[in-house]
């Protein structure tokens, strides 16, 4: 794994900062040979046989797998890895690893409290992008907490944590959601009224604006 990952680290490092932003990961031209190394990893051995440096590359990997988040479907696929990294996961400074384990936890194949505890740190992060996909995995969860929350979501005055506020509610066919409809429309903003236009004509969210990252 560590070959795969540094060979990955030393391409970066040559490419120029400011040119390091949207989807500048997807360059890269040995993608199989990470994807390689890193099933091998999780496929062949128990994950607590993995040291602090594999560790660090397996989080490594995932967050730079930003774009197709393959690498984390894997891993959500064997639940014993899953959890084994998801503290580490928490504890990492790696927004792009971070948001991924929490659209992972929302789907609702972990147990219930583990994956609600991990959510409801991961919706109290510094970076709104976690903090918004934190807070749809608890709507679709159905966590108690979650209506709570997007009161103090909206009031952030987000564009796009109001944006999520409106969805979770409807996962959560909350008697607030009209309510909050209300308040969207006072608000006016585009992206914002685009949703709730969605919501209103019964569309899904997966042509909404809820999980646009270049806004955050």
């Amino acid at each position: 794994m560590s070959t795969a990952v540094n060979a990955f680290r030393r391409w970066a490092s040559e490419r120029p900062v400011d040119e390091r932003s949207g989807e500048w990961e997807c360059d890269y031209a040995k993608w199989p040979e990470i994807n390689a190394a890193f099933l091998t990893h999780i496929k062949t051995g128990p994950p607590h046989a993995s040291t602090a440096g594999d560790i660090a590359d397996l989080l490594y990997a995932i967050g730079r797998d930003n774009e197709t988040a393959y690498l984390v479907r894997e891993l959500a696929g064997r639940e014993d890895w899953f959890l084994f990294l998801l503290p580490h996961a928490l504890a990492v400074n790696d927004p792009d690893v971070k948001w991924q384990f929490a659209v992972q936890l929302g789907v609702g194949a972990f147990p219930f409290v583990a994956a609600e505890s991990a959510l409801l740190k991961l919706v109290q992060d510094e970076h709104e992008y976690v903090r918004r996909m934190a807070l749809q995995g608890l709507g679709r969860m159905a966590s108690p907490h979650a209506e709570p929350l997007c009161v103090r979501a909206w009031e952030s005055n987000h564009e796009y944590q109001r944006i999520m506020v409106l969805w979770v509610l409807k996962e959560l066919k909350s008697r607030n959601l009209h309510e909050y409809i209300l308040l969207a429309k006072a608000d006016g903003r585009q992206f914002l009224m685009r949703n709730v236009a969605e919501i209103e004509n019964g569309m899904a969210p997966s042509d909404s604006q809820v999980d646009q990252r270049q806004h955050t």
